[in-house]
């Protein structure tokens, strides 16, 4: 199957294969006492975590989202900082992941990711 094909989920597994990648966490309860969830939480080798929300929608990323991602971050004193994967970005959304330290990749960028790096799927 061309990596073109797969879905959101498969090509954010091959692309940060590298990492530990702990997959469909529990919830986890924040300094705030509200519990946050993320699709997935990555691992680097310093031990650093960093959640990751992946949003396979037809329709652009929203700053809600952003906005989400970013509280669930600063509210969990493991986490290091996000990751939001999606289909679609516009410039308002990419504009709000810089100001928030939001990593932000699209389906497109994945792509060209793993296709750079010569990953044969």
């Amino acid at each position: 199957m061309d990596i073109a094909n797969k879905n959101l989920y498969e090509l954010t597994k091959l692309l940060f294969d590298r990492y530990k990648i702990i997959e469909n966490p529990e919830e986890i309860q924040g300094k705030s006492g509200k519990k946050w969830e993320f699709n997935v939480i990555i691992q680097n080798e310093n031990a650093e975590k960093f959640g990751m929300f992946i949003r396979d929608w037809e329709r652009e990323i929203t700053v809600t989202q952003l906005r989400e991602l970013h509280r669930a971050c600063n509210d969990i004193e493991d986490i290091n900082g996000g990751i939001l994967v999606c289909n679609r970005i516009t410039d308002f959304s990419e504009e709000f992941a810089e100001r928030f330290g939001i990593q932000l990749i699209s389906r497109g960028r994945l792509i060209s990711k793993l296709r750079n790096n010569k990953f044969q799927y």
